[in-house]
């Protein structure tokens, strides 16, 4: 997204009367001008107070040399005039002196001419790929989409100019290239991909420009897998990456670098809207090292993607207005291009030691713009007159290549998370979000329960599209430039229906594919439950009332009965212990009552499982008590968790909390027991927060339900837990792994709020507590932690530079504090669950368990098939999860996703019921290294291994 300001911004010197210049000015440059056969230093001679029209001499004196040359008239007026300073380059400061003749007046300047390197800088063409903002998204894909047959015209125009001028297009998304094929006969499909392998066209590899943040590790993966696929399937491997516009991005994409294959990353951010001080990376190129310390990317961080605007696109037709995809020809190429602009960006590198003698700057004419035409011969003039810097057009790998080759050795390794900057405006959508991202983890046990049962014909072309929906949800365009001024505009409310329907799409496709995954001829009176996680389990099922209409009893396949308790809801609540990981087991549902062996209990304000103590306060609703037996320890805060706030505007003192609560007993146990919080609260209808306990089991439930109202002046809802930890470490879930908030972030990434995958941990050295949320990911350390930003999106002081560690945890559900792309207001009803596990030291492993078990309940299903069913083999694996299994798309063996939470090396042990065959593999599913039965993996390290019995590779 472009903003309505800009940092880079030329004067224009357009005058309706002749005015002269009164005085002149020497200003030297880094550049080296051709002339007269030789390489000569170049100084601007500038003229104040009006330009120079008519003709006149330069005598130069410089170095003990002595040269002069003839100014021409001009009608139009010169503002400045390029001199080449004569002899050889200096190696020390040396004055430079000049007088100017002209209508019989003489005027003289100096200057000092210092040494100065030559410069290769590489000029990457793009359009940046907003899926909608500045116009609806079909009109948005037909820019893209000519912008590719333009390039193919372009590149063929071009081919016999110098090397350095032949123009290459990058594409910047995937989305552009996939939807371009989709419609392209195959006539045009063969032109495109020679247009590939004649470098006119160039990929990388993500599909769109996503907030990575956000994104489930699976999602980070899938947002390779159409480019990666499609290229290879015409000889051609992606190995770079670029995001535009988004500043900041997960340290998981460096965690999966062996998997998809991506080595090189270029981030061209915002110039300034909601960055921090992310532009301190600018020019600052690192090798960013995973956590384990066995893979990395090549990382760049750009100058902002908007210069190409600045320059150019702002000065011709523009985005908001153009509706012809046609590129715009002015016919001057040389005009509006890099003079001076890029003088002066080289000569503040050199101010800064910067150590490398190549730099690049993307060209783009603005969002979703038609491709600048000229740019091969703005570059070829360029080259022409300048010996340095000298211009190359480039893509984003032959840049990575070219830098890397000459400065392998002298580029640092960076580690950290650069937590992203913009997933706060995901929260202005807080029910779509929630079901996004529960259907990425629907997706996830699809696939699982696919391979579980060992079924033929796996529909992987299905999941990719739904995949595809599912990651396209998180990418940065949510809606229109004017959502938030005009949020009734129809051309906005098309646009938000285009990025909802992501998330629809997305959940319908995954419930499709887990009921295919489960079905067969049904069973009467029966349910199937599988546990799709790599660890045994024991917990709560939750069975529609639709399907346990028999009765209460509920038995297992060898007759044992198994706790039950039919809800007030019409839903019948099972626990079931023990469970194999990787597995199916049927259960039978029985006319007769409901079976417990423990109890639970439920009073007017607290509840007890044998586990838990939990107390709320009569007048808020809020907890006051949390305490697990065994110990005195109260981890709640005497303020309360859950506690739900509203903020008016950004500023903390106008803070406002909920009406008197009604407190209710909704289940009554014994199995199951809740107390259901009703209160008025502001900026909602209603609210309602239902605590939750099960007999026996270690984990305290919450649902809170926000009935909200359309309100279009800026706010933020919350949900805050004080918890009562002394001296408390915060850690949380990231795509991959796990991270200590702050000591693993990099400098100058986002400390203002964050964004969790499964969970967050708060706790010491002897004890803590364990914070899980499908549905919100948003927290804050501390309280309000974004209060202030609104109108200071510029200002240092209100980002924060360091994260004090705070028992403190605000999940931060709603809030429209953007002023463009995201949504003004959001309303209805949105359901938030939370979950708490507290425990003594912490642990990676049951962290990471926790924080799956809730986000991969155990699925119910209609019973079908064999009673029992289960993988074809097992995983022994201390300390390491599986983040993701499914089968081969090839139908030999399944693929998975393996993660090490220590900071050692741990070892897996596969055990089949048959041999099996084990290879590390990668995003397009290669066979790379074999495997024996039992393998490392590196200290939070992650791999992907494909496993398969040795009878024809198959299961």
């Amino acid at each position: 997204m472009l903003l309505y300001s800009c940092l880079f911004c030329l004067t224009s010197y357009g005058q309706q009367v002749k005015q002269s210049f009164t005085s002149i000015e020497l200003q030297p440059t880094i550049a080296y001008l051709k002339y007269k056969g030789a390489e000569s230093r170049m100084v601007r001679l500038l003229f104040h107070g009006g330009n120079s029209y008519s003709p006149g001499k330069v005598y130069l004196s410089f170095n003990g040399l002595r040269d002069s040359l003839d100014v021409a008239a001009s009608d139009t007026g010169l503002r400045y005039y390029e001199l080449p300073v004569p002899g050889a380059p200096v190696k020390e400061d040396t004055q430079l002196s000049i007088s100017y003749q002209t209508n019989g007046r003489t005027y003289t300047a100096r200057c000092m001419v210092s040494p100065t390197r030559k410069w290769n800088v590489y000029i990457m063409p793009h359009s940046h790929v907003d899926v909608g903002y500045t116009n609806v998204q079909e009109k948005v894909l037909a820019i893209h989409m000519n912008n590719i047959d333009e390039a193919i015209r372009i590149g063929q125009h071009s081919e016999n100019y110098p090397a350095e001028a032949r123009f290459k297009w990058n594409t910047e998304a995937i989305w552009v290239v996939d939807n371009y094929l989709a419609r392209a006969s195959e006539e045009k499909k063969k032109i495109f991909w020679d247009a590939v392998k004649n470098g006119w066209i160039n990929l990388d590899g993500a599909y769109g420009n996503i907030n990575t943040s956000a994104t489930s590790p699976a999602q980070l993966m899938h947002m390779f897998a159409t480019g990666t696929r499609l290229a290879k399937e015409h000889g051609i491997r992606i190995a770079s990456m670029f995001q535009g516009d988004v500043p900041g991005s997960s340290w998981g994409l460096s965690s999966q670098a062996d998997i998809t294959g991506i080595k090189y990353f270029l981030s061209a951010p915002n110039a300034s809207d909601r960055i921090g001080t992310a532009d301190s990376w600018r020019d600052k190129p690192f090798y960013w090292t995973s956590p384990s310390g066995k893979q990395k990317l090549l990382f760049w961080q750009s100058s902002p993607y908007s210069i190409g605007y600045a320059l150019k696109g702002s000065k011709i037709p523009n985005f908001f207005t153009i509706e012809d995809p046609k590129p715009f020809y002015t016919g001057k190429p040389s005009e509006n291009f890099l003079n001076p602009y890029l003088f002066n960006y080289l000569a503040k590198l050199d101010q800064k030691n910067f150590p490398y003698n190549m730099t690049l700057l993307t060209w783009a004419m603005s969002d979703n713009a038609p491709i600048d035409p000229e740019l091969p011969d703005a570059v070829k003039a360029w080259n022409e007159h300048y010996a340095s810097p000298r211009l190359v057009i480039t893509s984003v790998k032959q840049f990575f290549q070219d830098f890397e080759s000459a400065y392998k050795d002298q580029i640092p390794s960076v580690s950290g998370d650069y937590t992203e900057y913009w997933t706060d405006g995901i929260a202005s959508a807080a029910r779509e979000t929630g079901i996004n991202r529960n259907a990425s983890d629907h997706l996830q046990q699809a696939g699982a329960i696919w391979a579980i049962r060992g079924k033929q014909a796996y529909p992987a072309d299905a999941f990719d599209k739904a995949w595809t929906n599912i990651v396209m949800f998180n990418e940065h365009t949510w809606g229109a430039y004017n959502s938030v001024s005009e949020p009734e505009d129809p051309k906005a409310v098309s646009q938000w229906k285009y990025k909802q329907a992501f998330a629809l799409n997305g959940k319908a496709q995954a419930e499709e594919l887990l009921a295919d995954a489960a079905k067969g001829e049904n069973i009467p009176n029966s349910i199937d439950i599988y546990n799709t996680l790599s660890v045994e389990r024991t917990g709560l099922v939750i069975i529609p009332a639709a399907q346990s209409t028999a009765g209460d009893l509920v038995k297992d396949n060898k007759g044992k009965k198994i706790s039950s308790q039919r809800l007030s809801t019409g839903e019948l609540a099972i626990v079931v212990e023990h469970f194999p990981a990787y597995s199916k087991q049927r259960f039978t549902i029985q006319k007769g009552s409901a079976y417990s062996t423990t109890h639970a209990t439920a009073k007017e304000n607290s509840l007890q499982n044998g586990i838990y103590t939990i107390t709320l306060d009569p007048k808020t609703g809020n907890i006051t008590q949390l305490q697990k037996n065994g110990n005195t320890r109260n981890l709640a805060d005497s303020t309360g968790l859950n506690q739900y706030t509203y903020l008016p505007d950004d500023a903390p003192d106008k803070i406002q909390y909920p009406g008197d609560a009604t407190i209710s007993i909704k289940e009554k146990g014994p199995l199951v027991v809740s107390l259901l919080v009703s209160s008025s609260a502001p900026g909602a209808n209603s609210l309602t927060r239902e605590i939750r306990l099960t007999a026996g089991i270690d984990n305290i439930e919450l649902i809170n339900t926000i009935d909200k109202k359309a309100i279009g002046d800026k706010e933020s809802v919350h949900f805050a837990f004080p918890f009562r930890v002394p001296a408390a470490q915060v850690r949380y879930n990231i795509p991959w792994g796990s991270i200590n908030a702050e000591a693993d972030q990099l400098k100058h990434a986002n400390r203002n709020w964050y964004t969790m995958q499964r969970w967050v941990d708060v706790s010491n050295k002897e004890f803590g507590i364990t914070w899980s949320s499908p549905d919100a990911p948003l927290f804050e350390i501390g309280q309000y932690t974004t209060g202030g930003l609104l109108g200071s999106l510029d200002d240092p002081k209100h980002w924060l530079q360091f994260t004090e560690q705070q028992p403190v945890i605000s999940s931060w559900v709603m809030n429209n504090l953007w002023h463009t792309n995201f949504r003004r207001d959001q309303e209805g009803i949105t359901t938030f669950h939370y979950y708490m596990q507290a425990h003594n030291a912490y642990s990676a492993e049951q962290a990471n368990r926790y924080g799956l078990e809730n986000h991969q309940p155990l699925v119910v299903t209609p019973a079908a098939g064999p009673a029992e069913e289960s993988l074809f083999f097992n995983i022994n694996a201390k300390n390491v999860y599986v983040e993701n299994m499914n089968p081969a798309r090839d139908g030999r063996g399944v693929l998975l996703q393996l993660v090490n939470v220590l900071d050692e090396p741990a070892s897996i042990t596969l055990t089949g019921k048959s041999k099996l065959d084990v290879w590390e593999s990668n995003l397009l599913e290669e066979d790379k290294n074999t495997l024996n039965n039992t393998f490392d993996i590196p200290a939070r390290g992650v791999i992907m291994i494909r496993v398969a019995t040795n009878k024809s590779n198959g299961n």
